[in-house]
Formats: structure tokens, sequence, C-alpha cells
């Protein structure tokens, strides 16, 4: 987990960044964008380059085939490596998740309440009902948003899919789509996030990645 307004946007070391990322960068409009924007994709690669062993700018990136159409549009992937993971921004804070099975990660900012009202009709019955019932529609609709983005993440169809296909909602593992596991993340106030994982897993380890590292500075990471 990393905080962006940790990062003095000045310093961002774009060198670890490829040239498609470059690009990118420089076309968003808002200053702030592109400052969320450099942080995520900078430590994104700053994760993946302590879990593989490669330096963060030697780190490439593919997509993999859509299980939709079956072009080359799906999940981001690491080339050569078997590693999974998912990489969110949302608010103040970035998100990434690595884990050896398909995984989705998301984070968003708590939204105000009429935004929370017109989104949560698009989400399944079963997870309006939840949200209805929340002493906290606002943080409860937050909460609902980022599990079923994450999941949505991790099958690799993101939006693509239909928001009312699959229940998230807190009634269990039975619950959930079989052979997923879908997971609450600790985040700051007004911010909630979660992960999806393929399998079983019990719960989720969440370190803090220093902002020094999007600034090029050698770090200690956390164990």
């Amino acid at each position: 987990m990393l905080s962006v307004s940790g990062v003095r946007a000045d310093r961002a070391d774009v060198s670890v960044l490829d040239e498609r990322e470059r690009r990118r960068a420089v076309k968003f409009v808002r200053e702030a964008d592109r400052h969320s924007y450099l942080a995520a994709h900078i430590g994104l690669r700053h994760v993946l380059s302590r879990q593989l062993g490669l330096a963060p700018g030697q780190v490439e990136f593919i997509r993999e085939a859509c299980p939709n159409c079956g072009a080359l549009h799906g999940r981001p992937a690491v080339a050569g490596h078997p590693l999974h993971f998912s990489l969110s921004h949302g608010g103040d804070l970035v998100l990434v998740a690595v884990a050896g099975t398909p995984v989705g990660v998301d984070v968003e900012a708590v939204p105000d309440e009429q935004v929370a009202v017109d989104l949560s009709t698009r989400l399944h019955p079963g997870e309006q009902r939840e949200i209805a019932a929340a002493p906290d529609l606002r943080t409860a609709f937050a909460r609902m948003w980022t599990r079923k983005e994450a999941y949505l993440k991790g099958i690799g169809t993101g939006l693509s899919r239909s928001l009312r296909a699959d229940y998230l909602g807190s009634a269990g593992l039975a619950a959930l789509p079989p052979g997923w596991n879908v997971l609450d993340v600790p985040v700051p106030a007004g911010h909630a996030g979660a992960v999806a994982v393929r399998g079983t897993a019990a719960a989720a380890r969440v370190l803090d990645l220093p902002a020094a590292a999007i600034e090029g500075e050698d770090i200690r990471w956390p164990q």
C-alpha cells in the first residue's frame, strides 16, 4: 500500500518506466492524475522487482487473452514469469496485490451519498439489500464496489461483465463465486479496499511501500 500524497511529484523516478508508460503519463491533463499514475506504476515495478529479483526497469509487461473474445487485452502479466498481480489506485491510495494464482485488487475513495445511491442500483440485488440496510450507506457501497471490481479484475473481464451477475457480499464463502475468495483490505479512513484471489486464501498481508522508493532512493523493505 502506498500513499500518493507522500510522494513528491517532481521526484518520481520515471527512469524505471517503459516508453509506453511514459507516453501515457504525459497525456494526463490534470497534474493530480499524472501524479497518481506515476506513483502507482513506479510502485508496481518496485513491488514486482522485489518478488522477481529483477531491477524495476527490467520488468516487462504483457497482456493475457481476454476471457470474452480471446484477444490479447486481458489481465496484465509479467513476461516469462508465472507470478500474478493486480494494481489499483483510488483517492490517495495505491494497492498492489501479488499471488501465485489469479488475483484482483481495488481501492476507492468513499464517494458522496448520491453517487453511492445511483451506482448501487447497478449491483447484484443481494448486494443492494446489504447496502440499503447498512448504517453508513456510503461506506457500505464503497466496500461492496471494491469487492466487485477486485473480483472482475481477477477473472480478467473487468467491467465488461455485468455488475449484477455475481454476489460478492457478506454472506460467507459459500455464497461467493466458486473457487474464489474475496477479502476486505484494511485501508485508512475515507477509502475502501478489497482483494479477490482464486483459491482459498484466508487473509491478505498488507505491507506499506515507502514513498522514498518511488523517488529512486534505496530503501529497507518491510518484512
